[in-house]
């Protein structure tokens, strides 16, 4: 339907406005989002949640919820809110034998969430590749929007060289495989990833809101529920491909 959309108007970033403001929100209250993870011991776990919790912005599934999306609402419950699925643990410890971190991002104004857990990564000695798209596919972040988040100390921002929903691996530019196929863990955010690249056999954390039903069921969660969780390769519950084939 957004493909058609934008080639039948011609318009090829039709959420263009849309993705500035929640940018610009998300922005305003960056300094509290940073405040919330200081004021408590774990400062990467909370860091985590924050990431998780910018998953919820989503103007792709309904954008009139995504209109009176109240943010201080969410750094509220961001607190109180457990994980249906906390492999927290588990990414803990891949972290300590990892330098490398590929993040793998989702949506525009999220991108400034996921800034709070690249920083205390960042603060880790980890050395950061932020993926993101390299042409408008809905809300979903691009260069425009990591520049606009201001990520350019933190991290190197590739492109994926992908315009579709979630990664594909075969349409992927060269810097984005060369990442992927480096990276000694990899960070991927929202559902569009996890369903493209949860097989790929690759060391893989996905962190995301269950937003239908199909995901939750295949993560064993409510819908609405969010999840930091591992991925099949790394469980050995799937006959993975190796990430170098």
């Amino acid at each position: 339907g957004y493909i058609v959309f934008r080639e039948v108007t011609g318009i090829k970033d039709p959420y263009y406005d849309l993705k500035r403001k929640y940018n610009r929100l998300a922005l305003d209250i960056y300094p509290k989002l940073e405040k919330v993870v200081d004021s408590v011991k774990n400062k990467l776990y909370m860091a985590a949640k924050v990431a998780i919790a910018g998953n919820v912005i989503d103007f792709g599934i309904d954008i009139k919820k995504v209109n009176t999306l109240d943010f201080n609402k969410i750094i509220q419950d961001l607190q109180n809110t457990p994980l249906a699925v906390d492999n927290y643990d588990k990414f803990r410890e891949s972290l300590k034998d990892s330098i490398n971190i590929l993040y793998i991002t989702d949506n525009a104004g999220e991108i400034v969430f996921d800034k709070v857990f690249i920083k205390e990564l960042v603060k880790l000695d980890k050395k950061v590749v932020l993926s993101v798209k390299s042409n408008p596919i809905i809300n979903d972040a691009t260069l425009e929007d990591a520049i606009e988040a201001k990520f350019d100390s933190l991290a190197r921002v590739i492109e994926t060289g992908n315009s579709n929903i979630g990664i594909n691996i075969s349409d992927s530019s060269d810097a984005f495989l060369e990442e992927f196929k480096k990276a000694d863990l990899i960070i991927s955010k929202g559902q569009g990833n996890f369903e493209t690249l949860d097989k790929t056999g690759a060391n893989i954390f996905f962190l995301l809101m269950a937003k239908c039903e199909k995901i939750a069921r295949e993560l064993g969660v409510k819908h609405s529920d969010i999840v930091f969780a591992e991925s099949k390769a790394r469980t050995g519950k799937s006959n993975a491909v190796s990430k170098n084939q």
